[in-house]
């Protein structure tokens, strides 16, 4: 084999530099792009007074095939499984850039993504590649209903409950049903027009400002906010994030409102009207 000329590398600094290069593979692992610079760089290099015959190029460029056509299925299986933890706890490890460690991350994964070629399990915002997961465990739910034998709710008037699961205060709503949602605990009526008092904003901070509720509430007219609702007759109170749709402040300062979008559990279920 000839020198090489230049800058170009030689088969063994091809192999020297896979082994080195920092990577999310196992070190020393080469890739169909290394097997195809290996293939290359040997054709380029090959002695002139005793070249490559064809048979040994065609037998390589089925093996770089081959190779392709497995990395290919590989990143597809890895996708599907990843795609199948949807929903389930799952314990798994990440790499920290910054220190070289490597931290250990377990919680529900919300999402998947697919980057580069790589698959991650999305766990509270983290990305956790699917090759590092070490347990996978079904989600905690406390039951599989088919949400579909609720869909006769879509369009009706109900009445049910929300509830505080720290408390155990429960607040009586009513609205009409515009959709259901399964949740991670429990399936719940998505409901519109629920008409309701608000004793406190959860996310506003207080301020002198007289006007600084109305404020708040103008700014967020169609939009999602969290509130605490109340039952006066009772005094139960029972924090909800739902979009205002309308509301109104009374000289006395008690701040009634029409929320959109509730969730309200299925089981709490009292009453439907047309």
């Amino acid at each position: 084999m000839v020198d090489s000329i230049g800058s170009q590398k030689t088969i063994e600094e091809i192999i020297r530099s896979s082994q080195n290069r920092e990577s999310t593979r196992n070190i020393g692992e080469l890739g169909k792009d290394d097997f195809l610079q290996l293939l290359v760089t040997q054709l380029r290099y090959q002695d002139p007074l005793n070249p490559m015959e064809d048979k040994e190029f065609i037998a390589q460029m089925a093996q770089f095939t081959s190779l392709e056509q497995m990395q290919n299925m590989n990143t597809s299986f890895t996708a599907m499984k990843g795609f199948n933890m949807i929903g389930k706890y799952i314990s798994g490890t990440v790499r920290d850039e910054s220190t070289g460690s490597s931290n250990i991350v377990e919680g529900y994964v919300t999402s998947v993504k697919i980057s580069q070629g790589k698959t991650y399990a999305i766990v509270d915002g983290v990305e956790v590649p699917v090759e590092n997961i070490t347990n996978v465990a079904e989600g905690l739910t406390r039951y599989n209903t088919n949400i579909s034998l609720y869909t006769g709710l879509i369009g009706h008037k109900v009445n049910g409950g929300v509830y505080d699961a720290i408390t155990g205060d429960i607040v009586e709503v009513s609205g009409t049903v515009k959709s259901i949602k399964r949740g991670l605990y429990e399936d719940y009526m998505v409901l519109d027009g629920v008409e309701v008092e608000i004793s406190s904003i959860n996310n506003l901070t207080p301020s002198i400002d007289p006007d600084y509720k109305k404020n708040y509430l103008d700014e967020n007219i169609g939009k999602e906010i969290s509130v605490t609702i109340t039952n006066r007759s009772n005094g139960k109170k029972v924090p909800v994030t739902a979009v205002l749709k309308e509301y109104s402040i009374s000289e006395d300062g008690k701040i009634s409102a029409v929320l959109d979008q509730m969730n309200v559990p299925i089981d709490s279920l009292k009453k439907i009207t047309d």
